[in-house]
């Protein structure tokens, strides 16, 4: 089972680093992707359910920054098609800042 509360402890990690450092390859922020990635990944399923009923839209925008690694890991149409009920239900500044990220998915997709 995914821990909400496991997600929202690294989404404040990757900000503060973020708020520390201005490169994105620290490897703090791999760091966080990896976690992300591991959790998301492990049932894509439960993954899915987490990120559209139990995610807000800044976590969201944190989260989307590894959509591509989520996607080419677990081939997920179903993932894809998910990301873009989300995208549909985001504020206009989330929605334009996560457009590159679902993208990037749609393309790791072989």
């Amino acid at each position: 089972m995914i821990d909400v509360n496991e997600i929202k402890a690294i989404v404040a990690e990757r900000k503060r680093i973020s708020d520390e450092t201005q490169d994105n390859w620290d490897d703090g922020i791999q760091m966080c992707w990896d976690k992300f990635t591991a959790i998301f990944t492990k049932d894509i399923a439960e993954g899915i359910s987490v990120l559209e009923n139990e995610c807000s839209p800044d976590e969201i925008y944190w989260i989307s920054e590894i959509f591509e690694d989520i996607a080419s890991k677990t081939q997920s149409k179903e993932f894809i098609a998910a990301i873009h009920r989300i995208h549909d239900k985001m504020p206009e500044e989330i929605k334009k800042s996560i457009e590159i990220d679902i993208e990037s998915a749609e393309q790791a997709m072989d």
